[in-house]
């Protein structure tokens, strides 16, 4: 095995294990959700053996595989051969194992191992779940119990709060990437996946980038202008993640994707109420401040988004004390005692107050509310 050009190899346990014994049972491939491909019975590096395809992104295909030495199951994720050629792909697949190694939380998906052969495309082995993901429940169901539905929100936010004290944010939170771990239709646990879109720790905002990354239901505004992001950015997709399970429904569902960026840009969120009766006590007001569109009047933190919801069950969760929010000034303001309505984001580049003021004209007049007119340096718009 080709260990020379990753240091990040270091998470994968290269010691031999004992042998395994004939009598050992292996592990059953119930449960997984396998399609057919080609590429069954291929070897992934000198122990691992592919089982089956389970699925594949953008850049990534991702497989079911066994350890040939010790009989148990991982999931392989491999860069495309496509998508390897890019140095700048390959490079976002590496940080998102690093960073996903450096989370250590019992609902964010584990990181066995990472290979980065010189000649091939680099994948890593990650532990194997058995489930599906929230996205192909609701899929299956439309409806999610309502105490099962905010259970597994509540687990999602106290995950995201670990990813988000290691410095990172997800950019990509929807019902697709959070895994249901146990039984089909009886889950016990919530995973995040999926870090490709993430914001890496010390990643600079570029502000060149044309690329609006994360899913267009989800986006927050921020993400739409491609403007910095930070943790209130999970905060609100989170949100909307939070208004489809109790709903049903998504607030925003457009066929033409220009018109759904420009409903996620500028439409406020319908309040829940509209879709779903017998809402408990103070969820709709939980996420109408969640899907706030300037981050201002959002929860300013994952902990505070998750205290809320503890609030809303029942439960008691320890306070968000205002020197913890000083600590990272990069997401603390204050929230004001009335919400301004309407809730109207501010772009805070020029290159998005030229982006937001062409899709307010498209959109519509009432959409102009608030967003600054055109300087004398701006005249001229794409």
């Amino acid at each position: 095995m080709d260990r020379r050009a990753s240091a990040s190899a270091e998470f994968y346990h290269s010691a031999t294990p004992p042998p395994v014994m004939e009598h050992r049972r292996r592990p059953s491939l119930r449960g997984f959700s396998l399609r057919p491909s080609r590429h069954v019975g291929d070897r992934v590096g000198e122990h691992h053996r592919i089982e089956g395809f389970l699925g594949q992104g953008g850049t990534a295909d991702v497989f079911l595989a066994r350890d040939e030495r010790t009989s148990e199951l991982v999931v392989i994720k491999r860069l495309n051969e496509k998508s390897a050629t890019v140095p700048e792909l390959r490079q976002r697949f590496l940080l998102e194992a690093q960073a996903l190694a450096s989370i250590q939380h019992p609902a964010v998906v584990r990181v066995l191992g990472i290979e980065e052969p010189e000649n091939e495309a680099p994948w890593l082995w990650l532990e194997a779940l058995k489930g599906e993901s929230l996205g192909d429940y609701l899929k299956r169901k439309e409806h999610i119990d309502p105490e099962l539905g905010l259970r597994l929100v509540r687990e999602t936010a106290h995950a995201l709060e670990a990813v988000h004290a290691a410095g990172i944010v997800h950019r990509d939170i929807k019902p697709d990437n959070l895994f249901l771990v146990g039984p089909i239709d009886d889950p016990e646990h919530v995973k995040v996946l999926d870090f490709g879109m993430a914001r890496m720790p010390d990643e600079d905002h570029d502000e060149n980038s044309t690329s609006i990354l994360g899913t267009a239901q989800y986006m927050a505004p921020e993400q739409i202008l491609v403007e910095p992001v930070d943790a209130r950015t999970d905060v609100y997709a989170l949100g909307v993640v939070l208004f489809r399970v109790v709903t049903g429904h998504l607030p925003f569902d457009a066929h033409n994707s220009g018109d759904l960026l420009r409903h996620q840009l500028f439409s406020p969120i319908p309040p829940p109420s509209w879709l779903a009766e017998d809402l408990p006590a103070g969820l709709e007001e939980v996420v109408l401040r969640a899907t706030r569109k300037n981050p201002r009047h959002r929860y300013v933190s994952m902990r505070e988004f998750g205290s809320a919801l503890d609030s809303v069950v029942g439960f008691v969760s320890r306070p968000v004390q205002e020197e913890e929010l000083l600590s990272r000034p990069d997401v603390w303001e204050p929230e004001p005692a009335s919400v301004p309505v309407p809730d109207v984001y501010k772009p805070v580049t020029e290159r998005g107050r030229v982006a937001a003021r062409v899709l307010a004209k498209e959109f519509g007049i009432y959409a102009l509310h608030g967003v600054p007119s055109p300087g004398p340096a701006s005249r001229s718009e794409p």
